[in-house]
């Protein structure tokens, strides 16, 4: 290879590998590069290169290799299970890395950080079926991972600095970088592995170049199929240590008890206590409380070791009754479930969970049905 070598992602050796065979069987010429890290910090990641000739048509297979939004759900396996958490290397994100890393340990899953740099494709100027690169971009492309690789190295250590090495070590973790759009690229590949859940921050580092998570956060949780879970700034960072009650918020939703089936999946290594709330209006009071009867008989009915109640809230506004509940009962950690919808509903009429994203100050779990 004589010729400029680019650096389209970074990933762990097996990823590395697989994309390499598919690069080749196009006649994409793919070298990898071992990244020396300090010990610990993650598995062996690997940069894997190409020519810069070769951009336009690699790219394309990098983003059908790491998953398309409207690729089939996976079957999760739980061997395989993992928790994606996309990382902006801001101290929100650091916040839900040390979250996620509690929970992955919890539960006994791998971790993956993943994170998205600026995809110069996107700048690119379409001239007939070529595309033509400015060079200047190419730059941008280089300096943009080498950025993104420091980033993350620096991220990783004041993480693992967090933890002792006999606690990080019950952990498998990996990291990706990739050339591409965050919100894109986190539900693609949430589409294409067995992810079980996402954490992430629910703010960015305001005014740098990173600052993806305050706008993303909330369109992942419009657009995913995987539980998410957001976590504000004013969450302790030992909290997932302490999931000792759960507040799952119902609208008698007939995706409810798959939701529950869910939580119950992710709060299995904390025996916590579950609250099932309705926050309903006046007019029909004896209707809501048979309902949430039945489907508290039918909760204690399936989970026979698990603490369940269930609670009728008469109120006006649900954020403000939910806020009380939520102080008065010491909630760790409060679960609804979204639905998808349309753009002008969604700017005239933002459903309850994404407003609650802006609103809670504890860790918000969000299902879509």
């Amino acid at each position: 290879m004589n010729k400029k070598l680019l650096t389209i992602a970074v990933l762990p050796f097996v990823k590395a590998q697989n994309l390499k065979v598919l690069l080749e069987k196009e006649k994409i010429e793919c070298m990898l590069e071992d990244l020396s890290l300090m010990e610990g910090t993650s598995s062996l990641a690997v940069r894997v290169q190409i020519q810069e000739d070769d951009l336009e048509k690699a790219f394309p297979i990098l983003e059908e290799f790491l998953g398309k939004p409207a690729a089939a759900v996976p079957q999760v396996d739980d061997k395989d299970r993992q928790i994606l958490v996309p990382v902006d290397f801001s101290g929100f994100s650091l916040k839900a890395a040390k979250i996620a890393f509690d929970i992955a340990r919890h539960m006994k899953v791998k971790l993956v950080f993943f994170h998205a740099y600026p995809n110069p494709i996107v700048y690119s100027v379409p001239f007939s079926d070529i595309y033509a690169f400015d060079s200047g971009l190419m730059a941008h492309l280089e300096n943009a991972e080498k950025t993104a690789q420091s980033g993350m190295e620096r991220f990783l250590m004041e993480l693992i600095s967090h933890f002792s090495k006999e606690i990080w070590n019950q952990v498998e973790t990996e990291y990706i970088l990739k050339a591409g759009d965050a919100r894109d690229d986190i539900l693609s590949y949430s589409r294409q592995n067995p992810v079980l859940l996402i954490v992430m921050g629910t703010q960015g580092k305001a005014g740098s170049e990173y600052d993806i998570l305050g706008s993303v956060t909330a369109e992942i949780i419009s657009s995913t199929h995987v539980p998410m879970l957001a976590i504000p700034a004013e969450t302790p960072d030992n909290i997932a240590g302490e999931f000792h009650k759960v507040l799952y918020a119902t609208n008698f939703d007939e995706k409810d008890f798959i939701a529950i089936d869910r939580l119950m999946r992710i709060m299995e290594p904390y025996r916590a206590e579950v609250y099932c709330v309705h926050v309903g209006q006046k007019e029909e009071p004896v209707w809501n409380l048979a309902r949430l009867e039945g489907m508290k008989d039918i909760l204690r009915a399936k989970y026979h070791n698990q603490l369940f109640e269930c609670q009728l809230i008469i109120g006006e506004d649900i954020l403000t009754e939910l806020d009380k509940f939520i102080a008065v009962n010491n909630i760790d950690v409060l679960a609804m479930t979204t639905h998808k919808r349309g753009m002008i509903s969604r700017i005239f009429n933002p459903s309850i969970a994404r407003k609650m994203l802006f609103h809670t100050h504890i860790p918000l779990l969000v299902f879509h049905s």
